[in-house]
């Protein structure tokens, strides 16, 4: 018997990369006291905040759906 592949739930990577931009955006923000974040120009964290906003409006708008 051959294993079949698993293949991932609808979805799923979709909710993934929310996940990682949501919470890259709020280490990003919440560390920003820290002396080499400090470094970091305010059109940087925007892009971060703005990339999770784009994906959860992808997820919201645009949400992949089983076939």
């Amino acid at each position: 018997m051959v294993a079949q592949r698993r293949q991932p739930r609808p979805g799923q990577r979709q909710r993934l990369r929310l996940a990682v931009a949501s919470g890259l955006a709020v280490v990003v923000w919440s560390l920003r006291w820290l002396w080499p974040l400090q470094w970091l120009p305010g059109w940087v964290v925007l892009l971060v905040g703005l990339w999770a906003l784009l994906e959860l409006a992808a997820l919201l708008l645009v949400p992949r759906r089983w076939n």
